[in-house]
């Protein structure tokens, strides 16, 4: 039995879900997502299983997963924490800004055209 808290909150059209699992061994059900989106693993290690195999990763680690990708999560330690983040789009066919493989310099370049802040 899944012993997960979960917290959900939208802000700018932009979807967060909080996972805190409590145990080590608690899986986070396969699923597909329409667009790419990023999971924050903020604690604890998580085995991924997705369509192209398995991977381990440990926290802090920010985890990309490809639109189309049939995903799930099982926790390795106790209280590992995750959130999934996703853009809340009006059709199929939004174009992004910056693609998923923009350097960090090219991000903060970009941020100078798309400020996050005042």
């Amino acid at each position: 039995m899944s012993r997960c808290t979960n917290d959900v909150k939208i802000v700018d059209n932009v979807f967060v879900k909080l996972h805190h699992f409590i145990n080590a061994g608690e899986i986070h059900e396969g699923h597909v997502h329409t667009f790419d989106h990023i999971t924050i693993l903020s604690s604890g290690k998580v085995l991924m299983k997705h369509d192209n195999g398995e991977q381990e990763f440990t926290a802090p680690h920010l985890i990309v997963t490809p639109k189309g990708i049939k995903h799930q999560f099982t926790t390795l330690e106790p209280n590992t924490v995750f959130c999934c983040v996703h853009a809340i789009r009006a059709g199929s066919n939004v174009d992004d800004v910056a693609s998923q493989d923009i350097t960090a310099e090219q991000a903060f370049e970009l941020l100078t055209e798309y400020p996050l802040a005042q």
